[in-house]
């Protein structure tokens, strides 16, 4: 009765080693063609560091793609010598605020969170949040603290908003309020999303973010992303904790059950998108490739692709 499933189990594990062993001579391939046509091109070292660095990382995101393959897969790091290596993370976009979700309250409310926590004031949080709301809106009415046409109009820019969707997280540095996000949080980028499918994964998800969504203190948020994290305490590794349990979370949060149902239709504790980053690596040089992908039993829907 177990033969039929083991044999299937088999070879979806050679089809693993088989791509394996593809992605590691397709990598040496390339770099002993480069090497050896080395003489004929004019490119900088820098530029041909950068090339082989980012045909490794290619090989990471095909490795990454295998529906075998889990976040925390040793696969997932591979050394072929001292100077080349790749290493592949895997984890959830809705990690990230969906930023075309602001025109809704609650997502205002938890944005706004997540600014205060960085140390924004309210006045300047209340501005860069009402005016990207207003940026997406489809009227022209101005929030209580944001921005439309005749804000733009006296910067120069009677073109903006745009009243639809941000296509890009780019298009957020042109928003009222937004250069002091920049200022007071460099790495801003990190924590809005476009491509998400509009919830919070709390598996996957900053410490801040889930604070600010969930209305949890600092330090309960800080303790669920730490028992999240596992014995080892790094994200992304293969003794990860996934949380299941609605009340498991809500215990480690400290959140009652009404405050959980506030929250409840903007959370999800499975992944929706996969986020996949690779980086390849030729001595001191790396490039790292991104692909975000939506998971369909054992096929992957790529949504978007991008260099980091």
């Amino acid at each position: 009765m177990t033969k039929g499933p083991q044999k299937f189990s088999g070879e979806r594990g050679m089809a693993l080693l088989l791509v394996l062993a593809s992605v590691i001579i397709l990598a040496l391939i390339v770099g002993g063609l480069w090497e050896a046509s080395e003489p004929g091109w004019e490119e900088s070292n820098l530029r041909r560091a950068e090339y082989q660095a980012g045909m490794l990382a290619e090989s990471g995101l095909v490795v990454a793609m295998h529906p075998e393959i889990e976040p925390g897969d040793p696969a997932l790091r591979f050394q072929f010598d001292e100077n080349r290596d790749y290493e592949v993370r895997i984890t959830s976009e809705g990690a990230r605020i969906p930023v075309n979700s602001l025109t809704e309250a609650p997502w205002r409310d938890a944005t706004n969170e997540l600014f205060a926590s960085w140390g924004m004031d309210a006045a300047s949080a209340s501005l860069a949040v009402d005016s990207l709301a207003d940026w997406i809106d489809e009227d022209g009415e101005v929030l209580s603290n944001g921005a439309e046409k005749a804000y733009y109009a006296g910067m120069e820019h009677p073109e903006y908003p745009l009243n639809q969707p941000f296509t890009s997280i780019e298009q957020m540095m042109f928003v009222a309020g937004m250069d002091v996000v920049e200022k007071t949080q460099p790495l801003w980028r990190d924590y809005f999303t476009v491509f998400s499918d509009g919830l919070i994964d709390l598996n996957a998800a900053p410490w801040e973010i889930i604070s600010a969504i969930t209305g949890s203190t600092y330090d309960s948020s800080l303790n669920f992303v730490a028992v999240r994290s596992g014995d080892d305490g790094i994200e992304g590794t293969i003794d990860d904790y996934v949380f299941e349990d609605v009340g498991e979370v809500q215990a480690v949060l400290g959140i009652s059950d009404t405050e959980w149902g506030e929250v409840s239709s903007l959370v999800s504790l499975v992944p929706g998108v996969r986020r996949i980053e690779s980086t390849g690596r030729i001595g001191g040089f790396h490039e790292t490739r991104v692909i975000l992908a939506r998971e369909s039993g054992n096929e992957f829907t790529v949504l978007a692709r991008f260099r980091n």
